[in-house]
């Protein structure tokens, strides 16, 4: 009826007089079957941990006048203190102020004593019991994730903040790893959100046998999750624990029959015994932080916080205030990289290349300030400038009877994915009366390929007027080549990193042959990145409508300077390799 088969329903009654216990316990064993309910009884409550003492028991009775407390007040005091257990305020006389403030207070009822029958008990405590139980289901639902049933992010946050105060209490080791997939959205957009979801469920599964039982798992939203280590001894511990976190992310998940792989990337904190600063927005900012800086470290793995990433930070911070007034301080400028053709050398494009000279005079490499730039959204400011000032550079390059396009962009998805992104490339390239053609847009493979569902109408509505798409980097990502294929890609772009070792590696000479391979198949431009030395050129097996860059050729330069190269080019062009 309201207790599992053979469980007896435990009463308290909190009453100073032992004739009005008496009486009570009298009615409920008429309500109730002896073998269905115990009762205890408290004479003095201020004696005793009342809140504890309710834990213990399935419903509560108290009496209205206790010496010098009253009923109100003791439901008061324990409902603030989180008591769950139903309290049922019980008095002398019929008070409306009474009755208002039980209820305000807590109570789950106020009876009467002279009005007290077995069968008015009998409603009120099944009643009670519903109320709780409807109640811990609410709760329930209130911190489950849907999808996966672990613990949401407020309960999470509630059982980190116990889990500190206990690590603190006992003097043990207590860490915290935050951990985000790396190739989450691929799976989704390549296999569907079905494919997606139930990668998620396998994963929270898999964490929870890779843990104990006394350990926190739970998904803060979306591809986001995290585990807390409570209570070890010893740190080597924490260690043995996260290489059992990491053999999670090493198996496929099968869906359908199709070997999922998805890898993370993982921050960790640890509080040591007697750590002084360890509230819980802290250990949370020192987790996020390692796991911001191992994303952009190559991900797929797990990086501790320490200290010194705090200074790091700092810097970071600094340097994104600063970037934020790049642009109105006039700091930012535009370089060029040309590109040449394979067949006789001759330039066939340039590449846009961004530089931040601060207000100290001190030249910031786009490898610092890009990273934090997209961190902050400030890129999608920073991206409006470039291509506004690229197309009016090159808009006085045409004007000039100079040829020099296409000129090629690098575009981040985070501007891809902005509103109003396409419109922004129409509307400039009609300001300066530049055609589509003339523009080239860079984007990295891995970026491509992560939002992939976001940038294609994109992709497709620029190619649609003529504009040029390039992969970066190409070899460095998760390419498919059937999308690759459904894709209106122009060119793709060999990373540097393959060109560089190709005289030593003959891993990186055979990639960048496969690369060559399937530029040829599927009819694309070649480029190639990286050029130092005429004998990386000699050992590419490029086709003459390919293209080369590189410090062999030239350094990036400025707008003037790059007319002085492109005059000489024309009267000296050098033959090909």
């Amino acid at each position: 009826m309201f207790k599992k088969a053979g469980a007896q329903l435990l009463v308290l009654i909190v009453d100073d007089d032992e004739v009005d216990y008496l009486s009570i316990k009298k009615i409920l064993l008429q309500a109730f079957r002896p073998d269905q309910i115990e009762t205890h009884w408290i004479r003095d409550p201020a004696a005793i941990d009342l809140v504890a003492e309710l834990q213990r028991y399935d419903i509560c009775f108290i009496d209205q006048n206790i010496g010098r407390q009253s009923g109100i007040d003791i439901i008061r005091q324990v409902t603030a203190s989180g008591n769950i257990t139903p309290l049922i305020l019980l008095t002398g006389v019929d008070d409306q102020w009474v009755d208002n403030k039980a209820c305000e207070y807590g109570a789950s009822d106020y009876l009467i004593k002279d009005q007290l029958t077995a069968q008015l008990l009998n409603r009120v405590v099944r009643f009670s019991l519903a109320k709780k139980d409807h109640a811990k289901k609410l709760t329930k639902l209130a911190y489950t994730d849907s999808l996966t049933g672990l613990a949401n992010r407020g309960k999470f946050d509630q059982e980190l903040e116990f889990s500190l105060a206990t690590a603190n209490r006992t003097s043990n080791y207590l860490a915290l790893l935050v951990i985000d997939l790396d190739n989450f959205k691929i799976i989704n957009d390549r296999y569907g959100h079905p494919a997606g979801d139930a990668v998620l469920v396998e994963l929270a599964r898999r964490l929870l046998l890779a843990v104990r039982k006394s350990d926190i798992v739970a998904r803060l939203g979306g591809d986001e999750f995290a585990v807390v280590f409570n209570c070890y001894k010893h740190a080597d511990d924490i260690s043995e624990l996260k290489d059992k976190v990491l053999a999670v992310f090493q198996q496929p998940i099968i869906f359908k029959q199709q070997p999922l792989y998805c890898q993370a990337s993982i921050g960790v904190s640890v509080v040591t015994p007697g750590q002084a600063n360890n509230r819980i927005e802290e250990v949370l900012r020192e987790a996020d932080n390692a796991l911001y800086q191992i994303k952009h470290k190559g991900r797929n793995a797990c990086l501790f916080f320490n200290p010194k990433m705090k200074d790091s930070l700092a810097k970071a911070a600094a340097l994104e205030r600063a970037l934020s007034c790049a642009i109105a301080n006039n700091e930012l400028y535009l370089n060029f990289q040309p590109k040449v053709s394979v067949a006789d050398h001759s330039v066939c494009g340039v590449e846009v290349l961004l530089r931040w000279r601060n207000q100290f005079g001190e030249i910031i490499a786009p490898g610092v300030f890009i990273p934090i730039a997209e961190r902050s959204r400030c890129i999608l400011e920073i991206g409006r400038w470039v291509i506004e000032q690229s197309c009016r550079q090159l808009r006085a390059w045409l004007d000039q009877g100079l040829s020099i396009v296409p000129v090629a962009i690098n575009i981040s998805p985070l501007q891809i994915e902005e509103q109003g992104f396409t419109e922004h490339i129409i509307s400039t390239l009609a300001k300066y009366n530049i055609a589509p053609e003339m523009l080239e847009l860079e984007i990295t493979e891995t970026a491509l390929m992560e939002n992939i569902s976001q940038v294609t109408e994109a992709l497709s509505c620029l190619a649609k007027i003529g504009c040029r798409w390039s992969i970066d980097d190409f070899g460095t990502g998760y390419s498919s080549l059937s999308r690759l294929n459904d894709l209106p890609i122009d060119k793709i772009k060999i990373d540097r990193s393959f060109v560089e070792n190709i005289e030593t590696s003959e891993s990186c000479k055979k990639i960048c042959n496969i690369i060559i391979s399937l530029a040829n198949t599927l009819d694309l431009t070649l480029v190639v990145e990286g050029i130092e030395a005429e004998s990386q050129i000699l050992l590419l097996p490029l086709s003459k409508r390919d293209e080369l860059q590189g410090f062999y050729f030239s350094r990036p330069l400025s707008a003037d300077d790059l007319i002085a190269y492109f005059g000489a080019c024309k009267k000296t062009p050098r033959a090909s390799g």
